[in-house]
């Protein structure tokens, strides 16, 4: 005899159960609310937001526009990004759009680990000065910087920590 609190399934929908799937779960797994997995190191599961949040952006970082790992893009600048998450399901502040570095690994890097990517180039959260930003090319690795109007795709990170 067991006692039924909920629905029999409430964890999986849950924040704090995804974090730990994030943990415990293979690199690869798709997240129940449809995140991927794309690596684990050093401490750190690195999450993509599901495809269907990848968007179509001029470059928008605005304050928020170091290279070094841990300094978060403001989700709420990339405004047609911050919808996507949020009619993902998703909670927009836990994510960030990636630093160059972060966008070549793991991003780059761990690519086939998402649950789809385009070849196209990815917006990262880096600037090169007032004009330009740097973006990735998913064909070959190699940071560009590009003027900022430029429309590229956007895709979101998230990283939970163990």
């Amino acid at each position: 005899m067991g006692i039924a609190i909920g629905p029999a399934d409430w964890w999986v929908a849950s924040p704090e159960a995804v974090d730990i799937m994030a943990i415990s779960c293979p690199v690869g797994t798709v997240l129940p609310d449809k995140s991927a997995l794309i690596a684990r190191d050093g401490g750190c599961a690195w999450i993509v937001a599901p495809a269907t949040t990848q968007v179509g952006s001029a470059w928008a970082g605005g304050q928020y526009n170091s290279s070094a790992v841990g300094d978060k893009c403001c989700i709420s600048e990339w405004s047609g990004l911050e919808t996507a998450l949020t009619n993902a399901g998703l909670t927009p502040s836990d994510w960030f759009v990636p630093s160059r570095i972060q966008l070549q690994n793991p991003g780059y890097l761990c690519r086939t680990n998402w649950d789809s990517f385009s070849v196209a180039n990815y917006w990262s959260s880096t600037q090169v000065n007032a004009s330009a930003a740097y973006n990735v090319s998913y064909f070959c690795c190699t940071a560009y910087g590009r003027n900022k109007a430029t429309v590229l795709c956007v895709r979101a990170f998230r990283c939970v920590t163990y």
